[in-house]
């Protein structure tokens, strides 16, 4: 059986709990999560945009760390971000229309391009494959690797594979199947406050540098109200729907009998775009009226529903009857996205993936097999697009200029570097110097003789740094002094 635990976004923070018991493992708490989409998570860490103000809250994923570990500011303000490659992007949909994604190791930003006219409401990926959704009733599809490449080279004009524009109203959510959408095989889940949810399959030819295509509409599913969420099985025969109506369950595959007496035939819903009218749903009859988020089970038996009161609901798949009823102070505040996935081993899921069918990504693999988070690999995020986009950061970036006049602070910098030339070989190396190999190789051709080389090398570099700390003090302090005295003046 999995482990699976579910995130909970309320404006009160992030809470976890137990899929299956319903017991609470961890909290994260100091945010106003508002949006649907406005938290993720990985094995080691959650991360979350603060609805009331552009800011990033980044906490531990273990039982009892409620504290953000890490608060920055943000670009700009976010409306929704999405998780991608296990944790090592992030990618955020901007209130101001724009997509941005981040390296969490390096916090270095990889891009940033328009995408939409309105608010960036709904992302998910797939395979190289981002889609996002607007406040301007379309849907993109990205090709991440043409994106960013086109950004670092300094090219803004940044397209998609192929636009949804099919909705009415706003996107509220997508889904991205696991199949691969740039073969053709995989499909696309949007959701809109017009009632509907459609379904697409992508065609189109992507070559590394240019990609052209378009979106098929299969089917259109309609409900009695808006559409506030979608979650989709595994195998693509279910659809999940939360609306402002309650919470409705449609079956993609229906038994048909071509004549009495004939064997039942499996035939597919859509596929010319037909439309499946509301009759066609099944409702979840004990749920609330208006359900703001759903999250699925990674086997498909079980659908926990989110409602904007607060009450949050684990229910059964085949029998859509209520297992339980998460009680908790914590979501009085109104309940606003559900996350569900596999537990980490620090609150109680597998060490292994093997056992489940699934893997880890390989800078996760050391980071949890102990049974508490001790570190997580995630940098305060970028703020400007520095590399590729130079044009546009240093018109928008007003930064105070500085002069280092010919004070002591200059001369220990120039003795410094000095030092670090002459007593590292990688100062050497960093201005081209080959000779790298050959200064590492030790005298004797022993590997005792090398590690002791190395760590000397380590304690020099540990003191330099020591060093460039404090000078960058001084020089910060110096600026700021600078810059008062010249405003004051």
């Amino acid at each position: 059986m999995f482990t699976e635990i579910v995130g909970v976004g309320t404006r009160s923070g992030v809470q976890v709990y137990d899929l299956r018991r319903g017991t609470k493992l961890a909290q994260c708490t100091g945010v106003a999560v508002g949006g649907r989409q406005a938290f993720g998570m990985n094995d080691t860490w959650v991360v979350a945009a603060n609805e009331k103000k552009a800011m990033c809250h980044v906490y531990m994923l273990n039982r009892g760390d409620a504290s953000a570990k890490l608060t920055f500011p943000f670009p700009e303000e976010i409306a929704c971000m999405h998780v991608l490659d296990g944790g090592r992007y992030i990618a955020a949909g901007a209130r101001s229309g724009r997509i941005l994604m981040w390296a969490t190791a390096s916090g270095r930003m990889l891009g940033a391009w328009d995408a939409h006219y309105g608010a960036v409401t709904a992302l998910d990926s797939s395979d190289g494959v981002l889609v996002s959704g607007g406040e301007d009733a379309a849907a993109h599809v990205w090709v991440l690797s043409q994106a960013l490449d086109r950004l670092a080279r300094g090219d803004a004009a940044v397209t998609p594979l192929a636009s949804i524009t099919e909705h009415t109203m706003g996107i509220t959510a997508v889904r991205v199947t696991q199949a691969s959408v740039l073969a053709g095989r995989g499909r696309i889940y949007t959701a809109s406050r017009d009632h509907t949810c459609k379904l697409w399959r992508v065609h189109g030819e992507h070559d590394g540098e240019h990609s052209a295509g378009c979106a098929e509409l299969l089917a259109t599913l309609l409900y009695p109200a808006v559409v506030n969420d979608i979650a989709v099985d595994a195998g693509e025969t279910r659809v999940f729907a939360a609306t402002a109506a309650g919470l409705y369950q449609t079956s993609l595959y229906t038994y048909t009998q071509a004549r009495p007496g004939a064997a039942p035939e499996l035939t597919a819903r859509g596929g010319t775009g037909d439309v499946v009218v509301s009759e066609g749903h099944t409702e979840y009859v004990a749920a609330e009226a208006d359900v703001a988020a759903v999250g699925l089970s990674l086997d498909g038996t079980l659908l926990v529903s989110a409602a904007r009161g607060g009450a949050v609901r684990v229910w059964d798949t085949a029998s859509r009857q209520c297992l339980r009823t998460i009680s908790d102070k914590q979501l009085d505040s109104g309940a606003t996205q559900v996350s569900v996935r596999l537990a980490p081993p620090q609150l109680g899921g597998p060490r292994t993936l093997a056992s489940v069918g699934l893997t880890r990504p390989d800078s996760l693999a050391e980071a949890v097999v102990a049974p508490r988070i001790a570190a997580i690999s995630f940098a305060p995020l970028q703020r400007l697009l520095r590399d590729g986009g130079a044009t546009e950061a240093a018109a928008s970036e007003a930064a105070v200029r500085t002069r280092l006049a010919a004070t002591a602070a200059r001369e220990e910098m120039a003795r410094f570097d000095m030092r670090l030339n002459r007593e590292t070989p990688y100062g050497a190396t960093a201005r081209g110097d080959e000779r790298l190999l050959a200064a590492l190789q030790p005298s004797d051709g022993s590997a005792k003789k090398q590690v002791a080389d190395l760590l000397q090398q380590m304690e020099r570099l540990q003191r330099h740094n020591a060093r460039t700390r404090a000078l960058n003090d001084a020089l910060y302090q110096g600026a700021v002094s600078e810059w008062l005295s010249g405003h004051n003046a």
